[in-house]
C-alpha cells in the first residue's frame, strides 16, 4: 500500500457509516448490500463505502451461485487487520 493509499484509507474511516460497516461485517461476517444499507440508513453511503472499501482491498463481494445470484460482502485479511487497529484505537478513548 503505498503513501496515497494509507492517506485514502485514514480519510475514509472518517467518512459517514464507514465504522458502522466495519463492525456489522466483523459481526455478521458477511452482509448483502440491502442489510448494510438498512443498518447504515442510507444506501447511497453504503455504496460509496463499500466501493472505497474494495479498492482499498479491505472489504470483497461475493456472488453467491443461487438462483437470485445473492451479493455478499465481508472484510478481507488485510480488513480483518484493519478491525484489530480499529479496536485498539477505540480503547484508548476509553
Amino acid at each position: 500500500m503505498n503513501k496515497d493509499d494509507r492517506e485514502e484509507l485514514i480519510r475514509s474511516l472518517g467518512k459517514k457509516g464507514a465504522l458502522k460497516i466495519l463492525d456489522l461485517l466483523a459481526e455478521k461476517k458477511e452482509m448483502s448490500f440491502n442489510e448494510i444499507a438498512r443498518a447504515v440508513g442510507y444506501a447511497v453511503t453504503a455504496n460509496r463505502v463499500l466501493k472505497k472499501f474494495m479498492r482499498l482491498g479491505i472489504v470483497r463481494k461475493r456472488e453467491l451461485k443461487d438462483k437470485l445470484k445473492t451479493i455478499k460482502y465481508g472484510l478481507t485479511d488485510k480488513g480483518w487487520k484493519m478491525m484489530e487497529i480499529v479496536t485498539k484505537l477505540t480503547k484508548i478513548e476509553r
